[in-house]
């Protein structure tokens, strides 16, 4: 087939040629090299034609027609996709915010499930020193115990105790920190506060070394000073605020020392057998009329009733656990 016979190949694309000149064509595309180059031109052509001016020249064959139709229903397919997901964005943004916040206060406060708590009991002859998860430091004295949640509370952070504790509060005035001691309450911000609080003890004890406290109690609250002790006398009910000359006596036990003034002799036996998991045997009564003062290192039990043999004719005698008393 010459080059000069391009008509036919023009009358065979428009479908006007007759069988043997399309069959002529055919032949001629598969079987030479130049009528596989037309070929290609041709094509290059027409795909031109089709992404530049695709309404010029000729119609659309179906092949054609089919594809551009699935390109434009592809187009407008993502396009509707896009305005639908905007509005769902629209919708669920919010909502997906508030449920990360929520999540984040659940991790740092359990507002969303059941208060969980621990314990800890410090036994007599030993003391304990806690760190809450708000950075509060707790020094515990011994035959103490305390319960505290495992997360604090989104409004405000609360512990029980029996015994006696130290607290160095983490200030936060959005949570104030309260301690639960047989129905009264203590309320801080930033604090520190000695507790003396024991079960088995008639009176309540609060001595406040820094910052402000509220002390609850059947309906009153008393608020404290630096240096000010409250005494709460359960069986009365009675409450008495007092300034100290030296408050910071009230937790000296913290640091390994013993501390009386003018302390009854039941009262120094109730402490010491605390501290040294002892028991006194009190032998003639009349040995509790006599009162203490006495600063000292805590050293052994040895030690100590000697200082105490020095202040009263009260002896102590030792054997095993239990402590004679008598005069």
């Amino acid at each position: 087939m010459q080059l000069s016979d391009k008509n036919i190949i023009h009358r065979v694309i428009a479908e006007s040629a007759s069988k043997e000149e399309a069959a002529e064509v055919v032949d001629w595309f598969s079987s030479s090299i130049e009528g596989q180059q037309c070929l290609s031109d041709l094509l290059d052509k027409d795909a031109y034609l089709m992404e530049g001016e695709p309404n010029i020249g000729r119609s659309f064959t179906p092949l054609q027609s089919e594809k551009l139709y699935r390109k434009i229903e592809r187009i407008i397919s993502q396009s509707r996709f896009r305005r639908v997901l905007l509005r769902v964005a629209t919708v669920l943004l919010p909502l997906l915010l508030i449920s990360g916040l929520g999540i984040y206060l659940n991790n740092q406060t359990d507002i969303f499930s059941e208060t969980t708590y621990s314990e800890v009991y410090v036994p007599k002859g030993e003391d304990a020193r806690l760190f809450f998860q708000d950075g509060t430091e707790v020094y515990l004295n011994a035959d103490t115990r305390i319960r505290y949640p495992n997360r604090f509370g989104l409004k405000k952070r609360e512990v029980y105790l029996d015994g006696e504790a130290y607290f160095n509060v983490v200030s936060n005035s959005k949570r104030p920190f309260i301690v639960h001691v047989q129905h009264t309450e203590t309320e801080v911000v930033g604090t520190s506060f000695n507790v003396r609080a024991y079960g088995s003890s008639n009176t309540i004890e609060i001595v406040l070394d820094k910052g402000k406290t509220f002390f609850h109690v059947h309906q009153s609250s008393y608020p404290m000073l630096p240096g000010q002790k409250i005494e709460y006398d359960k069986s009365t009910g009675r409450t008495t605020l007092r300034n100290l000359i030296n408050p910071s006596n009230a937790s000296l036990w913290k640091k390994n020392i013993l501390h009386f003034y003018d302390t009854p002799l039941a009262d120094v036996i109730k402490e010491l057998e605390r501290r040294y998991d002892v028991k006194f045997q009190v032998q003639m009564p009349e040995a509790l009329n006599y009162s203490y003062t006495l600063t000292t290192k805590q050293p052994g039990i040895e030690y100590v009733l000697k200082e105490l043999q020095k202040i009263s004719p009260v002896k102590f005698k030792i054997e095993g656990d239990n402590i004679f008393v008598f005069i």
